[in-house]
């Protein structure tokens, strides 16, 4: 199956809450995804197949949820496809 890549930022939007309680349960579910990622300071880019990546989106967006006083979560997404397939270290 075709890899791609995508940019991620889920944020939770709430007028007091601050991501550094969300940020550190995002990262450890990335972690354990196995899939390829770099953590960058304004997004993290995942690479894996479609299906993989959207997978992981979701239960990004319900970890963000869990948290306590979220009540709604922003995601931003940027998916990079190339039929050959694309990978992180294409980029570099």
């Amino acid at each position: 199956m075709t890899t791609v890549m995508a940019g991620l930022q889920v944020l939770p939007n709430g007028k007091d809450m601050n991501t550094d309680g969300v940020l550190p349960g995002l990262v450890k579910t990335i972690k354990e995804s196995g899939l390829n990622y770099e953590i960058g300071p304004m997004e993290t880019v995942v690479e894996g197949n479609m299906e993989e990546v959207m997978e992981l989106i979701i239960q990004l967006q319900g970890e963000a949820m869990n948290e306590e006083g979220t009540e709604e979560v922003l995601t931003n997404i940027k998916l990079h496809y190339r039929p050959k397939g694309i990978g992180i270290k294409d980029k570099h």
